[in-house]
């Protein structure tokens, strides 16, 4: 089973988002807030999350949501 960090600025929208229910629906998966990750100008620009390093970024939060479930799909696939 491979383990997956998702990180997320807590200045940036993505912050709003209920990003521990992911925990629950993924297993090996971990939510991380963090005050800064040193993506200040994306940060300010659109709503964001680092998965396992990789920025994920989306238009709004909908998108960005459904990106990060792709996102982990596809690392937990990688470990399988």
């Amino acid at each position: 089973m491979g383990i997956v960090i998702v990180e997320v600025c807590e200045s940036n929208p993505a912050a709003s988002l209920n990003l521990e229910i992911l925990e629950e629906k993924f297993a090996g998966t971990s939510v991380m807030r963090s005050s800064c990750l040193s993506e200040c100008e994306l940060c300010a620009q659109k709503p964001y999350v680092m998965v396992n390093g990789d920025i994920v970024v989306a238009e709004d939060l909908d998108s960005l949501m459904s990106s990060i479930r792709t996102k982990i799909e596809s690392e937990l696939t990688e470990w399988a």
